[in-house]
């Protein structure tokens, strides 16, 4: 399984390492160490074609992650996005902050907590990283959709396009949550 992993380019390398090597050590793949090579000068100087092209390979790793680890301690705008393009894509986020420095972001507050997973952890307690790491990578596994495609009736797609703009709901988080409610509605069903 692969993960995509991000963090504040403003934040501790060597904990993003770190963190990388417990993710290895329990059988992850990353898609890219781009927040190890990456620093803030060279963001800072890029024109507005390398950032545009950034943002394309950003979406792309999202896409062909398993799940996504967010370490959030310093706080980030393009954080915020990223996991919001990784809820739009139905992808599992693990988010961490270090209790002692940071506390739960504010954006992922009002965000619906579907398939995110909020962990505080010491960043001096490689222990406790890894027993936090282990058991929020077995969650997000199965949190993993299956791909499921079917055609749709224009009137229907224009229904969920507009549940999706009106109501801030992924079309396809929309249709999961209208299968999940029947799904508890019906007694015959022992899934």
């Amino acid at each position: 399984m692969k993960f995509h992993f991000f963090a504040s380019l403003h934040g501790d390398k060597e904990l993003y390492k770190k963190i990388f090597a417990i993710l290895k050590k329990l059988g992850y793949d990353p898609i890219t160490d781009h927040v190890l090579t990456r620093n803030i000068e060279q963001v800072e100087q890029e024109t507005s074609e390398e950032s545009e092209l950034y943002i394309k390979k950003m979406l792309k790793w999202v896409n062909q992650a398993d799940f996504i680890v967010a370490e959030t301690t310093n706080p980030s705008v393009s954080i915020g996005y990223e996991v919001m393009a990784a809820q739009q894509k139905g992808k599992p986020v693990i988010v961490l902050y270090e209790a002692s420095k940071g506390k739960v972001p504010h954006t992922l507050k009002g965000i619906p907590m579907e398939k995110i997973q909020l962990f505080s952890y010491n960043s001096n307690n490689k222990e406790e990283l890894e027993g936090i790491l282990k058991i929020a990578t077995e969650e997000a596994k199965e949190q993993m959709d299956v791909r499921f495609n079917f055609f749709i009736s224009p009137k229907i797609g224009a229904y969920l396009d507009w549940i999706a703009k009106h109501k801030k709901l992924p079309r396809a988080a929309f249709l999961r949550r209208l299968i999940e409610e029947h799904m508890k509605k019906n007694k015959d069903y022992k899934g």
